[in-house]
């Protein structure tokens, strides 16, 4: 089976601003309320999207800046709240009126050059590390349905194809396809490639699996052994 690269699907980027808002300090940051008039969209909408999540990314803006030590803080006057980075530099920004009323910053402990954000979304992945492929498909419209409430710019006529799955660059993937899920048929190891975090982007620092699920039927499972950093969707 041949497991072509995913382009991802990035929502909104909102690169580090002008630190001018904090004198004297060139810290990478967003405004809290621009953050959440972006995030709030997601959660408002009214269609199902129990499969899959929107979570903010810290990102690289220059190759092979240092991530380690990495913090980002929503921070005001009267707010001060670490949010936790996970291997993705990814974490879930808390919608808190607040926050807002404060005129709080998302603030990062490196300079504003070096990274910036970006609004992800991706599939949820499961703690049994099994995956039927109904419910990928299922999570692959969530996300595509997502995308064009978010962005309704976006060229018609997409549909989702498969999915991709990145792990750390030393990790062992342990990725697995059985094509008959229901009667536990045979398992059919599949091979990861150096890649990027999110496919279609710069960097091969990750081992990434693919999966186009083409005349698979949906009794199909797709097995982990290990929980992917992140779950994408192919939609082309």
């Amino acid at each position: 089976m041949t497991m072509p690269l995913i382009r991802t699907l990035p929502l909104l980027l909102a690169l580090a601003c002008s630190a001018a808002a904090w004198a004297g300090d060139d810290e990478a940051w967003w405004s809290y309320r621009d953050a959440y008039r972006t995030l709030v969209r997601f959660d408002k909408q009214g269609q199902p999207k129990h499969l899959i999540q929107q979570q903010l990314q810290v990102q690289p803006l220059i190759a092979g800046a240092p991530t380690e030590g990495l913090q980002l803080r929503l921070q005001g006057s009267h707010t001060d709240l670490e949010l936790k980075l996970d291997a993705a530099l990814q974490t879930r920004v808390p919608l808190l009126k607040s926050a807002y009323d404060d005129n709080a910053a998302l603030r990062l402990n490196r300079r504003a050059q070096a990274f910036g954000f970006k609004v992800r979304l991706s599939i949820v992945a499961r703690a049994d590390g099994v995956y039927p492929l109904g419910e990928l498909r299922l999570a692959c419209e969530q996300v595509l349905n997502a995308q064009l409430r978010l962005d309704p710019q976006q060229p018609s006529g997409r549909r989702c194809v498969g999915v991709s799955l990145a792990f750390g660059r030393d990790a062992s993937p342990g990725v697995s396809w059985r094509q008959d899920g229901q009667s536990r048929g045979p398992i059919h190891n599949l091979t990861a490639t150096p890649g990027p975090l999110y496919p279609g982007e710069a960097g091969r620092e990750h081992q990434v699996v693919q999966l186009r699920w083409d005349g698979q039927p949906d009794t199909a499972q797709l097995l982990t052994h290990s929980t992917p950093l992140v779950i994408a969707a192919l939609i082309e």
